[in-house]
Parts: structure tokens; C-alpha cells; sequence
């Protein structure tokens, strides 16, 4: 019987291998390839995006170019529409200037005309000449050279600026100032004082009155401190939905990852399950049909002693054959999600004794021992008792399997307004702080390197987990390697209230 322990099934666990073989070489390559396109996407959409606020701020800059290159020409031409309005002959020739625009359809060249004088019969000739004479005197009259703060309406010019921006889409604070040619300040509106000297370096600037032949040269410099704000404002909804966008690519290829490499443990871990399966199952099967022939072979002697200990041997195996079938249906149970919990009133001291007189015989064959100590003023609860039984055995099992000596295993019980506490202490192996989150996984088992001493499947502890859970409690693990684990359940008094006295209760 002994020959037969090992026998494994080689055909799924050759197919199972195969399949491991193409995983190995595949999800650590698809993974691989799934990050460095997420990188390439993001360095991509970077640039992209750098370059798109670099490509809008340029065209800022022109449009607030083209704004003072306007305001300059619109500047200049008011100078000169008041200086023909000076003269006769320059009025006549706003009047027919403006008799022509408005037959296009446009603009007057002054909003504001002189009451026209009757005709002393001059010729177009002398009309022309008069107008050129005033003009070209005008161009060099001292006048010209005389104070531009004078020469510079300030209203004027502030309108004209904040026009043009407008017309451009530009609402913005802006600061700007006129500077001489000696670099004086002539005129300036300032947000804040520093402003000033940002308009003396500023880029947006252009000169005024171009084509003056005679007056001093001035600069108009501008100055919008809310310009990359209002860039990056303009691009914001773009800007959110690519980020929106990105961020739910990563997400999902991070979920992938995640779920295939879960996937992947989970395939090493069937495997494992398969391959433990098999055995466990194949031993007791073995073990009975050979008890089976050794009480049917008419050439085997059988005294009473024989027939008691092949009839023990059976009854053994057979109760291990449930016990691992339950394990397995309990597992199906909590993963299909059927659960159904019959609720009764339970008195739990009762049904913890129950379960320490049926798993004592385990502990007491390796020279141990299980207890109770029930210290809890309350022990009634509303509960399953088969699944809270189950429970408490699979607690038990486990401290009297995974321990290299004598086990030696606790039940204390507490209890307050709330709650009962049940606490199931042993001296086994302990299970290392980094293992402990994921001993109520499905399927998970603690690694222990190539020893095999102790068989199982890895489903007793998240079908505990499950059962507590459907009560409305919880479970907390206290364990040390080498110093043995201590299982904390909280299970909540039905209807339960703080302001409810203990004697009413249980």
C-alpha cells in the first residue's frame, strides 16, 4: 500500500505542464509588450501635447502682434484724419472720401464732421495741391516734435488696444506703456508695479507713428501676465479628455495585467489542486479496495483481531474520502455563490464542545491536546450550526496538522454589548507576516519549499472566511513563524444594542 501513495495521474500532469510551458513564455512577453506600448503612448501623447500649448502660444503671440500693428495703423490714421480736418481742403476731401465709403458700404473716415462750407469754386487742382502742401507741412511742423504724452490720448489708445485684442479673442488683463526714444516712460497703465519692467523687455511691442518723418521715435509695449493661463484654459477640455482617455487605457491595461498574471497563479495553483487531488483520493480508494480483497480472499486467514482492523482500515478511509469530498463541495459552495444559511439560535459553548470532543482523538494520537475555555457572559447567537461547526473544525485540523510537535490547541471564548468573540490559539509552525492576506484566498496554500509532509488543497481557510463573512463577522489572523497562530472570530449578537442589558440577551 505503501507503492501506491505516489501514484499521480501523469496524463493531466503532463497536460497541465504544457499548458504552464506556454504561459511561462507568454504573459511574461505580452506583458512586456503591453507596457512599452502604454510608455510609447504616453511619451506620444507628452509631445503632442507639449507641442499643441507651444503651437498655441505661438499663434497668441502673433495675434497680440497683429492687435498692436492694428492699433499703430488705426493710431496713426486718427492723427491724420484730424490733421486734414484742419484745412479746408482736407475736409473736402474727407467728404468725398467718405461719400465713396459709404457707397461700398463702409465706415466714415471721422466720426465727427465739420458743418460743410459753401463752395468757393476750386478745382480739383487746386483742391489736390492745397491738401498735398497741407499735408506734406504738417509732416514736418514742430508740432509734431512737441510732447507725445500730448500728441497720445491715452482713452484713445486704451480703446484701440482693447479692440483689437478683442477682434482677436483676447481678453486678458493687459498692462502696456509708451516709451520715448531716450527710453522714458510717456504713458503707462499698470496692473501691479512690477509690470513695468516686464514691459520694458517685453516681445509685444511696436512702434508708433512709422511713418513720422520729423517726430521722435515711441515705442507701445504690452504686457499680459494671464497669458499661458489663458492658453492652457483654451486647450483645458482637450487637455482633460486626453488625460481622461490615457488614464482609462492604463487602468484597463493594468487590470489585464493584473487579471492575467491572477489567472496565472491561479493555473499553478489548479495544478497543484490536480495533481494533490489525485493522490489524496488514490490512496484511500487503494487502501480500501485492498481490505476489500484481503477480506474476500478465502486464502488469507482472518482471525477476529484481522477482521477488526481491515473493518477499521475501511471505516478510516472512508471517512477520509468525505471529509475530502465535503472539502471540495464546500469549496463549489462558496465559489458558486448558493450559499444558504439556516438560522437558528445557537448556544456556541455547546457546539464548541461538541467540537472539541470529536477533534481530540487527532491531537491526543500525537500526544497533544484541545480545549476549551469559554469566558463569555453571552454564548447565543443566531447562526448555521453545520457551517459554524465546519468552521471550527477546519480551524482545528489545520493547528493540529501544521504543527512539528505535540499540538496543542486553545478555544477561549469573550463577549461584550455587541458581540461574541471566539479565539482558536495553537503552537504550530506560524505563518510568515507577508503570507497572512492571502491564506483565505481560494486555492492559496502557504509555500514551504520542497517538503510535501502535510497534504491538503487550500480551501478550508476561505470557506471560513466565507461562512463568517454570511454571518456578518469577521475574521482576523495573529500569527509568528515558528510561535504558532492565534484565528480571532467576531460574531455579531442578533438585534444586538449597546443599551441593551446582557441578562436580556443569550
Amino acid at each position: 500500500m505503501s507503492g501506491l501513495k505516489n501514484v499521480k495521474c501523469p496524463a493531466a500532469a503532463g497536460a497541465l505542464n504544457s499548458i504552464d510551458l506556454v504561459d511561462k513564455r507568454l504573459i511574461p512577453l505580452l506583458s512586456a509588450a503591453i507596457i512599452i506600448a502604454l510608455a510609447g503612448l504616453v511619451l506620444i501623447q507628452w509631445r503632442w501635447i507639449a507641442g499643441t500649448i507651444e503651437l498655441k502660444d505661438q499663434q497668441f503671440n502673433e495675434a497680440v502682434d497683429n492687435g498692436l500693428v492694428a492699433v499703430a495703423d488705426r493710431l496713426e490714421r486718427v492723427e491724420l484724419v484730424r490733421e486734414l480736418q484742419a484745412s479746408e481742403a482736407g475736409r473736402r476731401m474727407i467728404r468725398h472720401l467718405d461719400t465713396l465709403r459709404a457707397a461700398a458700404g463702409e465706415e466714415p473716415l471721422a466720426a465727427l464732421q465739420q458743418p460743410v462750407a459753401a463752395s468757393d469754386g476750386s478745382g480739383p487742382d487746386q483742391l489736390r495741391d492745397s491738401l498735398l502742401n497741407d499735408v506734406v507741412r504738417g509732416f514736418f511742423s514742430p508740432g509734431r516734435s512737441a510732447d507725445l504724452a500730448r500728441r497720445i490720448d491715452p482713452v484713445l489708445l486704451d480703446s484701440l488696444l482693447r479692440d483689437e485684442l478683442l477682434r482677436r479673442s483676447i481678453d486678458d488683463r493687459c498692462a502696456y506703456a509708451v516709451f520715448g526714444g531716450d527710453s522714458s516712460v510717456v504713458l503707462s497703465r499698470l496692473l501691479e508695479p512690477a509690470d513695468l519692467a516686464a514691459l520694458r523687455t517685453s516681445t509685444h511691442r511696436v512702434r508708433l507713428y512709422r511713418n513720422d518723418l520729423a517726430g521722435p521715435p515711441c515705442t507701445l509695449h504690452v504686457h499680459l501676465p494671464d497669458q499661458q493661463r489663458s492658453v492652457l484654459r483654451d486647450m483645458l477640455p482637450m487637455l482633460i479628455a486626453s488625460a481622461l482617455f490615457v488614464f482609462l487605457i492604463i487602468a484597463t491595461s493594468f487590470f489585464t495585467l493584473r487579471t492575467i498574471w491572477q489567472q496565472r497563479r491561479l493555473s499553478d495553483i489548479k495544478t497543484d489542486l490536480v495533481n494533490n487531488l489525485t493522490h489524496e483520493l488514490k490512496t484511500p480508494i487503494s487502501t480500501i479496495s485492498l481490505a476489500c480483497e484481503a477480506l474476500t480472499d478465502p486464502g488469507i486467514p482472518k482471525s477476529p483481531e484481522q477482521m477488526q482492523q481491515f473493518i477499521r482500515m475501511i471505516r478510516d478511509e472512508n471517512k477520509r474520502l468525505g471529509m475530502l469530498v465535503e472539502s471540495v463541495l464546500q469549496s463549489a459552495v462558496v465559489d458558486s455563490g448558493r450559499m444558504r444559511l439556516r438560522m437558528a439560535e445557537l448556544d456556541m459553548h455547546s457546539l464548541l464542545a461538541d467540537v472539541v470532543r470529536n477533534s481530540a482523538i487527532a491531537a491526543e494520537n500525537r500526544g497533544g491536546r484541545v480545549e476549551l475555555r469559554p469566558a463569555a457572559e453571552l454564548a447565543h447567537i443566531s447562526g448555521d450550526r453545520v457551517h459554524l461547526s465546519n468552521v471550527f473544525y477546519n480551524l482545528v485540523d489545520n493547528a493540529v496538522k501544521y504543527c512539528e510537535r505535540e499540538p496543542d490547541v486553545v478555544i477561549t471564548t469573550t463577549s461584550d454589548a455587541a458581540g461574541l468573540t471566539i479565539s482558536v490559539r495553537d503552537n504550530g509552525i506560524g505563518i510568515p507576516r507577508s503570507e497572512q492576506r492571502k491564506v483565505f484566498e481560494r486555492l492559496y496554500r502557504v509555500p514551504t519549499g520542497d517538503r510535501h509532509n502535510v497534504k491538503g488543497f487550500g480551501l478550508g481557510l476561505s470557506y471560513v472566511k466565507a461562512v463568517v463573512e454570511q454571518h456578518k463577522g469577521s475574521i482576523r489572523l495573529e500569527s509568528e513563524p515558528g510561535q504558532g497562530s492565534t484565528f480571532h472570530i467576531r460574531l455579531p449578537f442578533e438585534h444586538g444594542r449597546s443599551d441593551q442589558a446582557p441578562a436580556l440577551r443569550g
